[in-house]
């Protein structure tokens, strides 16, 4: 099996080289003319900065998603690390695979389309560059959708017969089956090519689990190694804890895998992953093998943690703070994840774009605080870059019935279509100066709201002591 796995994962390499000529981009989204830099007749030399003092160790990380700007050219990445900077943002996890894609030059797969840049111009190598030359250092996590790849990605396109998930009524989705050894080596070598060629702090695995639902991983070669494992035939029931267990095996098993040839190639290279915590959070053992993640996404992350095959656990904790009770379930599962860290770190995720920005900055100042046990997390991951704020995301201010839902109405306050726009890049770019110093912002419908900062001077990234390297 294996053998014929490498010849077919061979056999891939060379159509997906085709894939990799860069920034071919459809005419309707051509970049302006690159001109070339006028050369200065002298370069003056540059007084190095003194070093910032650095506080507590602590991860103020942030997502940025290659679906808005952040990623796609170098004006995106200089912007990106002055608003970082200015936030005091110390870890950046930023899409660099959304759809079996690739927003770097040394891929397996086809480079993004919408890269607006150069020819032969790396997003990513310029991001490390610049990064790493920062003061203070900043992190950069390579975030990677895993098994979903998109309906239009070539991978997909090419095997979704073999390698695609399917339901238990056949029905089909834009993921990679983990039940598939194929597909999960293919992906496995995608992200060693990616660790292997450039110098990321980390990869940081995005739908690392089976889609919602419960009753996928019905692929062909899956459901014959989970019979020939056990004796059966024909299609085991969507609820069989059998076949429940080995879906979560091989999810757990890639996490694993992944981990070990990490460590051996690039020992101080951390390992994240991006975490389901739905509905309410588990107090015991027994709790969390109820939740939505261990039975329906197959997702054990608690395990991963356990068994040491995850440096940073990035726990997805998006509640929205007006509603009593999803605010428990944020405090419930930071609880939680403080106190079952396993010697490894957690990170709380506060969904930033799902609340006002009060309430955001109320949820990071408890994910910072204690647990009532007095664990602490190692830091906090905010969503997103591109998305701040309920008044700064698309998915309210361009649906007006999601809009609708909101306890502040009007939502609109008059405003048409450009004027929500113009209104969400405007309380966007104002909430990183709410994260470090007292100020205010004004909501369309409550007018001038004070805030208190949750972040004080810069923090130092925290020392992972099992890392080497």
């Amino acid at each position: 099996m294996a053998a014929l796995v490498l010849r077919r994962l061979l056999a891939l390499l060379p159509i997906l080289a085709l894939g990799c000529s860069p920034n071919v981009l459809p005419s309707s989204a051509a970049p302006a003319p690159y001109a070339s830099p006028a050369v200065a007749a002298a370069t003056p030399v540059a007084t190095p900065e003194a070093p910032v003092p650095l506080g507590a160790p602590e991860y103020h990380a942030l997502w940025v998603d290659a679906f808005h700007d952040g990623i796609h050219s170098q004006g995106e990445i200089d912007q990106l690390l002055t608003t970082a900077r200015a936030a005091r943002i110390n870890a950046l996890f930023v899409q660099v695979r959304k759809a079996g894609d690739a927003y770097y030059l040394k891929s397996l797969e086809p480079v993004a389309w919408d890269i607006y840049a150069p020819p032969k111009f790396d997003p990513l190598a310029y991001l490390i560059k610049k990064a790493h030359a920062a003061n203070p250092r900043i992190e950069v996590h390579a975030w990677l959708n895993t098994f979903y790849v998109g309906s239009h990605s070539l991978v997909y396109s090419q095997h979704a017969a073999d390698w695609g998930n399917r339901t238990f009524d056949g029905t089909t989705g834009p993921y990679l089956d983990p039940g598939n050894p194929e597909a999960t080596l293919y992906t496995h070598e995608v992200f060693m090519q990616l660790a292997r060629n450039y110098q990321v702090d980390g990869l940081h695995l995005d739908f690392v689990r089976y889609p919602e639902g419960g009753d996928w991983g019905y692929s062909p070669l899956a459901v014959a190694r989970f019979n020939a494992a056990n004796g059966r035939s024909g299609l085991p029931d969507p609820g069989d804890p059998a076949w429940s267990q080995w879906r979560r095996d091989q999810v757990t098993g890639f996490v694993g895998s992944l981990y070990r040839d990490l460590t051996t190639a690039r020992p101080a290279m951390k390992l994240s992953a991006a975490l389901i915590p739905w509905g309410a959070g588990p107090a015991s053992e027994a709790d969390w093998q109820r939740t939505r993640a261990y039975s329906e996404v197959f997702q054990d992350w608690h395990g991963w943690l356990r068994d040491g095959v995850l440096d940073l656990a990035v726990a997805m904790n998006y509640d929205t703070e007006w509603i009593a009770r999803s605010a428990t379930w944020f405090d419930q599962w930071a609880a939680w994840e403080k106190d079952n860290q396993f010697g490894r770190r957690v990170l709380i995720g506060v969904g930033a774009y799902f609340n006002y920005p009060e309430d955001t900055l109320s949820q990071i100042r408890r994910a910072l605080a204690p647990s009532p046990n007095g664990n602490r997390a190692a830091g906090v991951a905010i969503y997103s870059y591109a998305s701040t704020n309920l008044y700064g995301t698309d998915d309210y201010y361009t649906n007006p019935s999601a809009a609708a839902t909101l306890p502040r109405q009007p939502y609109g306050a008059g405003l048409d279509a450009g004027g929500l726009a113009a209104r969400a890049r405007d309380s966007n770019a104002a909430f990183w100066a709410l994260l470090t110093g007292p100020g205010s912002y004004l909501d369309p419908v409550q007018g001038p709201i004070a805030t208190q900062p949750v972040f004080g001077g810069w923090p130092a990234i925290p020392v992972l002591p099992w890392k080497s390297g």
